[in-house]
């Protein structure tokens, strides 16, 4: 029908109406970066004829980015999707993953209306995020206050908002339309679902043509962090080109067959969700633009690097790396290649806020670690943490699991190590311990024996500190590089990089430490110990359940999770319980978790269809070609 205007992207149109009535918005930098202000009702014509207000337009797009932290912000009701990896475990019980997730009733209508999917193709940002800055690209021209250089320096940092946004949403449901300009109310709104490979490319073109404009820095001098931390740089448009070609060359897009063969599956037809066959060469782009990466990065005096420790101990490992996710500082900020701070829709961003999620929601179980996540961190040796023999007995050689592992450990999780304390007081998990007794009106702030550290920290001294998200760092793209490298056959190599990382926070060479798993040949151990790497160093930083799923993980969503109960060895009991000094014994029992039980645990739950999510209903029935994936 020709005069029928096909709306295929409501939250597009939604823009387009939206924008004769916006307000412009002051950037406002430092700790206010991006936060909403009262502003004058404009058009177009006023945006695009004075370079203040075109600036405020753009700074109105960077709002768009990804910001997981945030309580209602494209998250699962208050509870990240991590939790639908192993690594942790929702006892919330209102989330998203005990109402549709883990139940396993979760199903194509779960992506309409009050969004209940863990990205939502609708609802998660990208679409109004694209139509800003394409809005922007197209009409900065004529704006004739501002030199040409700033021109271009500006459509580079909408490109990359543009090619991040896609990246965050193709992760979960695999190729979507390309919009490569910007869309009018009266236009005919008919593009299909591209391939992945078109896909892909179209966000690898947006990072080159970024990365090649002359005027956009590799990186922000010092002296303007301060007032433009999160403003995007060339090596955040090589960062994220590397990270997507990570995705792109992964098992879930790049193998020989599909990963699921049930109905429908036009989307595979179409190769939508896969390549078509293995393509060995996505591997080497990957290399390739790693590689891209570091030249560049050396020829700007190697600006980004990991941060390091003050000292070679426990403590200095820890605060090194807490430096390099959270801090916010210049000297902090050389590790972090894109991240997004500020606030967004008016709101201070700070942890403590009511609506953050993890200060409002951790300590009622949204963010329980697993058993099996605390044993990947390896031991203070280097060493993987082995479990023969450690749980469900009377612990007659006195193990302390919790003593000498990865400094990681300590700053992600808050586990049962002596001298550690919580709220002021040593911490104390085994029942009627100062720290059970404490937290006991929390809900399930340990559901299983372990509590979330990362992030919250101790809980009350977050309030005032504002938050970034590190959208990708130079820990990962050494990890990027390391599987990169590992896939194309330089073993040795690969495990070089792994080692960057690993001595940041004390530990020895990943092939040294574990010479049984001969890493430095066998590539498919390599692969394994690359992503138990990812998880420790990267822990809800976004990475383990994409993980998963790009690496088609089915073992690791099927296994039955596990909670820990530490207990005194002596059997203390009410003030005794509090005494430890000395030092008490401890044994620990490892036992199942059946608090919201995942369906995808009972044998024959699970089929490969959970790897990416549905795509909508209703715009699906709305006929542009936007196609439904295989089992949905």
């Amino acid at each position: 029908m020709k005069n029928k205007i096909i709306i295929g992207f409501t939250a597009l149109l939604m823009m387009g109406s939206m924008l004769f009535t916006s307000c412009l918005d002051e950037f406002k930098v430092g700790d206010g970066f991006l936060e909403k202000q009262p502003g004058v009702t404009t058009n177009l014509d006023t945006i695009f004829s004075k370079a203040e207000y075109a600036r405020d337009f753009l700074w109105q797009g960077y709002s768009y980015l990804y910001f997981p932290l945030r309580e209602g912000t494209w998250s699962m009701n208050s509870s990240p999707f991590e939790n639908l990896s192993d690594c942790w475990h929702s006892v919330l019980g209102w989330d998203d993953q005990a109402r549709i997730y883990y139940p396993g009733t979760y199903n194509a209508g779960n992506e309409a209306g009050w969004v209940q999917g863990r990205f939502s193709y609708q609802d998660c940002g990208t679409w109004p995020a694209t139509r800003h800055c394409w809005l922007f690209i197209e009409n900065i021209d004529r704006v004739p206050d501002m030199d040409q250089a700033e021109k271009e320096r500006l459509k580079a940092e909408a490109k990359i908002i543009i090619a991040s946004r896609y990246f965050d949403l193709l992760r979960h449901v695999g190729a979507l339309p390309i919009i490569d300009h910007a869309f009018l109310a009266s236009e005919e709104l008919g593009k299909p679902r591209a391939t992945i490979e078109e896909t892909i490319d179209f966000v690898v073109q947006l990072c080159d043509e970024a990365a090649a404009t002359p005027s956009l820095p590799w990186n922000l001098p010092d002296s303007e962090l301060e007032n433009w931390l999160g403003r995007l740089t060339k090596a955040a448009a090589l960062g994220l080109k590397a990270k997507t070609l990570l995705f792109a060359a992964s098992p879930i897009f790049n193998a020989a067959q599909a990963y699921t063969d049930e109905a429908p599956q036009t989307a595979v037809e179409l190769k939508q969700v896969w390549y078509g066959g293995y393509k060995p060469e996505l591997w080497t782009k990957c290399r390739q633009a790693c590689e891209e990466f570091f030249a560049e990065n050396a020829r700007n005096g190697n600006y980004y690097q990991l941060i390091q420790p003050t000292a070679q101990n426990e403590a200095a490992y820890m605060a090194a790396f807490r430096a390099a996710y959270r801090t916010k500082s210049v000297s902090a900020s050389r590790e972090k290649i894109f991240t997004v701070t500020g606030s967004v829709n008016g709101n201070s961003n700070k942890m403590g806020d009511w609506d953050q999620m993890p200060g409002n929601t951790s300590h009622w179980g949204a963010y329980a670690p697993t058993v099996e996540y605390m044993e990947m961190f390896p031991w203070a040796d280097g060493k993987n943490f082995d479990i023969t023999g450690i749980y469900n007995n009377d612990n007659p050689n006195n193990i302390q699991i919790f003593e000498n592992r990865d400094p990681r450990l300590y700053e992600t999780l808050v586990v049962q190590k002596q001298g550690f304390q919580f709220q002021g007081q040593n911490i104390q998990m085994w029942p009627e311990g100062n720290t059970m007794a404490f937290i006991s009106g929390f809900g399930g702030y340990v559901a299983h024996g372990l509590a979330m550290h990362k992030w919250v920290l101790d809980y009350w001294r977050i309030g005032d500190e504002p938050v970034q998200w590190p959208y990708l760092r130079m820990a990962e793209l050494y990890l990027i590089y390391a599987e990169a490298l590992a896939e194309t056959g330089d073993l040795q190599k690969a495990c070089d990089q792994v080692n960057i990382v690993r001595a940041r926070v004390g530990l020895p060479k990943i092939e040294t430490g574990n010479p049984q798993l001969q890493l430095t040949s066998n590539k498919d151990n390599l692969i394994k110990e690359i992503l138990r790497e990812r998880a420790c160093e990267l822990g809800m930083e976004d990475t383990r359940l994409h993980d998963m799923v790009r690496r088609k993980l089915a073992g690791d969503f099927t296994k039955q999770l596990h909670g820990i109960r530490i207990l005194r060895k002596d059997g203390a009991t009410g003030d005794a319980a509090k005494v430890d000094n000395p030092y008490p014994i401890l044994k620990y029992e490892r036992y199942e978790i059946t608090q919201q039980a995942r369906a995808w645990w009972r044998p024959g739950f699970w089929t490969n269809k959970w790897f990416l999510s549905a795509m909508p209903i209703p715009e699906i029935n709305k006929d542009y070609g936007l196609t439904q994936n295989p089992g949905w």
